[in-house]
């Protein structure tokens, strides 16, 4: 077996009880015990336990970037991105298990190493609010008057509503007025006809 499909085999099993168990209850010895493989290998590969699962959600989030790429780059007009993109954000966000966990307020407070992950999580997304409301400016479809506020505003919306979401799991309950409020949203920015 290969480095990297170690370091592969890793990550998989790390994602699997990280997600099951949450950061603090997941053991490095229990990674180990499910991949057949002693200890120290876990640590040769991962100094420790936050580093390991710095990995693992990063890789989450990485998916999460690469579908929300896709839609950004897409062909469709901006008013139907802009919606798309909140809708397969939050989809995608909702399966997150370990992402979940970084919003925890106590988590976040005691364990900074996420920082890094987190903070290049927004700034991806501000890149790509700010790229669909200029295209759609440039279309003529959104009235923005000014882009950068629009974007933090949108971003204070949506990062509003993931706690209850997902750390109360009530996205299930809500997922219908979720594309209601995307709609919403979509429509306020949408260019008066005169």
């Amino acid at each position: 077996m290969s480095e990297i499909d170690v370091k592969n085999l890793i990550v998989e099993s790390a994602t699997r009880h990280f997600s099951k168990y949450g950061f603090h209850k997941t053991t490095m010895d229990e990674i180990a015990k499910h991949i057949h493989k002693a200890k120290g290998i876990l640590y040769y590969y991962f100094k420790s336990k936050e580093l390991l699962f710095n990995e693992v959600l990063k890789q989450e989030l990485g998916i999460v970037k690469s579908e929300l790429s896709k839609i950004v780059n897409s062909d469709k007009d901006s008013l139907i991105t802009l919606k798309d993109y909140f809708l397969t954000r939050l989809k995608l966000l909702h399966k997150a298990f370990n992402y979940h966990e970084t919003l925890k307020a106590d988590f976040f407070d005691k364990y900074h190493f996420v920082k890094d992950v987190r903070d290049d999580f927004v700034e991806f997304e501000q890149i790509q609010l700010t790229s669909i409301l200029r295209k759609g400016k440039k279309e003529g479809y959104l009235d923005v008057k000014n882009i950068n506020s629009t974007v933090n505003v949108l971003m204070m919306v949506v990062n509003g509503i993931e706690i209850p979401l997902f750390l109360q799991d009530k996205y299930t309950e809500f997922e219908n007025t979720i594309d209601e409020l995307a709609t919403m949203i979509v429509h306020s920015l949408k260019t008066r006809k005169k």
